[in-house]
């Protein structure tokens, strides 16, 4: 796979947001929403065109996305998880087009621009190049082409956590800046 392909960025904003009650996609934050700060950020890194799918709330995510160069897709088994949310971006997103992809989630809302490009700069020599909480390992985290088809056959609540777990080459980038997500009202109140 070549160097020089783009790497894509699938953000993840389709769910429902059972915990917090309410859409976080939709939640101010510096100005905006939640969602377009994430879609901007991603946008910012320049790391190739950014997909975004949505599920929960279409109409209404699609408005705070208005004006941006997204490719945005409606996942219609949004309620079905996670899983299976990153299955159905990943159709959209053609393993001969792009040596990776950036999985991110909305709800990441410290994440900049930079540590995007960390990752990538990482990403030389290894599969997966995931985000180091200091406790855990998870998104935004970038996986090579090789892996497209088990992003694909993705099912479910459960993301890419497990392919991270399972990867015998990958690398971290330590980013506490992804410790950060809002899932509660005690985390929106801490924004």
């Amino acid at each position: 796979m070549s160097s020089t392909l783009p790497i894509a960025t699938l953000l993840l904003a389709a769910g429902s947001s059972s915990r917090l009650g309410r859409p976080k996609q939709l939640l101010p934050f510096h100005g905006t929403s939640l969602l377009r700060h994430a879609a901007q950020t991603a946008l910012d890194a320049n790391l190739g065109p950014v997909f975004v799918v949505l599920g929960c709330r279409e109409t209404d995510c699609r408005e705070t996305l208005s004006g941006l160069p997204l490719k945005i897709t409606v996942n219609p088994n949004w309620e079905e998880g996670l899983g299976n949310s990153i299955a159905y971006g990943m159709n959209h997103i053609d393993e001969t087009s792009f040596r990776a992809v950036l999985l991110a989630l909305c709800d990441q809302p410290f994440i900049t621009a930079t540590d995007l490009r960390a990752l990538a700069d990482a990403l030389p020599g290894h599969e997966m190049v995931a985000s180091d909480f200091g406790d855990a390992l998870g998104p935004p985290a970038i996986i090579t082409a090789a892996c497209f088809p088990k992003l694909r056959s993705l099912q479910g609540p459960q993301g890419a956590r497990i392919l991270i777990k399972e990867c015998t080459s990958l690398v971290t980038v330590p980013c506490h800046h992804a410790s950060v997500d809002v899932d509660t009202e005690a985390d929106v109140a801490n924004l």
